[in-house]
């Protein structure tokens, strides 16, 4: 009888010696991160760039052009883009059934607006210290190519690889596009493969 009476006597002090020990424990509160209007953090979803294309197609020799672009994205996959494109045509006279169809040294712009969806997205190193975001992107294009006096609607279908850091980006792109300006489609030379490599900045 007096083991149990000294039993009970010692529940309370065990009790106390359990809530300190419970207190003890560190029991952080559970908070949310809010960014209110004035800390919100800026997007930039525009880029601007300037690059160079080399040109190859049937019947004529190949060339080297300039490409201005910008894009927008509309999402993180998705992008829609503007271009202009010059370069040089060809070096000499076309000459068909004694009349000459192109001139010598006629040049041919393009301007053009297309979309762009990246099929594929990861990270690459190239000293193993740091990585840069990149994409491989499906681009279609469609607009109009001005070749001397005539013009025709331009189409193009290609890839473009591209590499984006915080403030700049690269990107190497391959595409095949033709024209149906009436001039070049008799002569066999509106339509070809061109190869690029593009730099430029976020705003």
């Amino acid at each position: 009888m007096m083991k149990r009476l000294a039993l009970l006597s010692l529940l309370p002090i065990s009790a106390y010696v359990q809530a300190e020990a419970v207190s003890d424990i560190y029991q952080p509160d559970t908070r949310q991160v809010r960014v209110s209007g004035q800390e919100a953090i800026p997007v930039r979803n525009a880029m601007l760039g300037i690059g160079a294309v080399y040109q190859s197609q049937d019947n004529l020799e190949s060339r080297l052009g300039v490409n201005m672009s910008v894009r927008w994205l509309a999402s993180d996959r998705w992008y829609v883009s503007g271009e202009y494109q010059h370069a040089p045509f060809n070096q000499d006279a076309v000459v068909q059934d004694g009349a000459v169809v192109v001139e010598a040294n006629e040049n041919a712009s393009v301007l053009a607006a297309g979309m762009g969806y990246a099929v594929m997205q990861g990270n690459a190193s190239f000293n193993g210290r740091r990585s840069y975001p990149w994409q491989l992107a499906v681009e279609m294009f469609a607009g109009e190519q001005f070749t001397g006096d005539t013009s025709g609607r331009y189409t193009a279908l290609g890839f473009s690889w591209q590499i984006i850091e915080r403030d700049y980006w690269v990107a190497m792109g391959w595409r095949i596009y033709q024209t149906n300006d009436e001039r070049l489609s008799k002569l066999d030379v509106n339509s070809g493969a061109q190869w690029g490599v593009s730099f430029g900045f976020w705003f």
